[in-house]
């Protein structure tokens, strides 16, 4: 005997919401408990706010991205979540940009950081969220040389990226904004 379900269906939307909001919530980037508003709004203040994205990469992607970048992918870099910054756009469309938090190791400790994108895919801005190593790599004369670069952009120390302190922490954190360009770009594509 089938019972019909069309009388429970309010109950049964109810039970789910009520069983998914009591599982555990992923680990989240950057250190914060819930949704990452504070990190990205450090990268896009004016947004208003911002949509989760979850993109799984391809071989052949991790492929381009390693090839290109320079570096491995780190094992939570695939699938890659990122976030959809809204807000009033000079297109009218309502996006900005994207934000990607990566992770990665300076010789001296840890170093999260969140990139943000403009929709022409070149670097608006790069916050260090949290930093065990070299104290000089959140200055913004050291950050803002990232501004406006692309994927296309060697990004490298010495050259077109300049720093006073500890050259490997600087590469440390330049390789992982190559690798976080490559990622955004490939999560960016269809």
């Amino acid at each position: 005997m089938r019972v019909p379900l069309a009388p429970y269906r309010p109950y049964l939307w109810f039970a789910l919401a009520v069983i998914l909001s009591s599982l555990p919530s992923l680990p989240l980037v950057a250190h914060e408990s819930g949704f990452p508003e504070k990190t990205l709004k450090s990268v896009f203040p004016e947004a208003t706010g911002f949509t989760a994205r979850k993109k799984s990469l391809s071989a052949a992607q991790v492929k381009r991205i390693e090839q290109a970048s320079g570096s491995k992918l780190h094992a939570n870099d695939n699938p890659a979540t990122f976030y959809v910054a809204v807000g009033k756009s000079g297109d009218g469309s309502g996006v900005l940009g994207m934000v990607l938090v990566v992770d990665t190791k300076g010789p001296k400790g840890a170093i999260d950081m969140a990139i943000g994108l403009k929709r022409d895919m070149t670097i608006h801005r790069v916050v260090i969220v949290l930093n065990k190593d070299d104290p000089g790599l959140a200055a913004a004369t050291f950050l803002d040389q990232f501004k406006g670069k692309n994927s296309a952009a060697p990004l490298t120390v010495g050259k077109d990226i300049r720093y006073s302190g500890a050259a490997a922490a600087a590469e440390a954190v330049a390789a992982t904004v190559r690798r976080g360009l490559q990622i955004l770009t490939e999560a960016g594509k269809p």
